[in-house]
């Protein structure tokens, strides 16, 4: 391994540094803390639901039919209805 040109002054500087004193650092005195911000209230948690997740495999014929309804809806009424909310609902009308 090929020595550094650098070594011998890096030796030097090091041996002069150990050898050194430290110097003490003037204190600065504590700054008051700042005012504290407007803390955000807790976030709170949702109310635990009684249902229960559930995944389920269409046919890609009834998909498309539930998709073909949602799609209406959404155009007549301005918000997004998904394919699970009119799932949901014809389940529920079934009952």
């Amino acid at each position: 391994m090929k020595k550094r040109h650098d070594v011998d002054e890096l030796a030097k500087q090091l041996t002069t540094a150990v050898s050194t004193p430290l110097q003490k650092i003037a204190q600065v005195a504590p700054q008051p803390a700042p005012a504290p911000v407007e803390a955000r209230p807790p976030m709170q948690k949702k109310p635990k639901s009684d249902a229960i997740p559930v995944f389920l495999r269409l046919p890609s014929a009834m998909y498309q039919q539930f998709d073909a309804i949602a799609v209406e809806r959404t155009k007549a009424t301005g918000r997004g209805v998904s394919v699970q909310q009119v799932i949901i609902e014809q389940l529920e009308r079934g009952q």
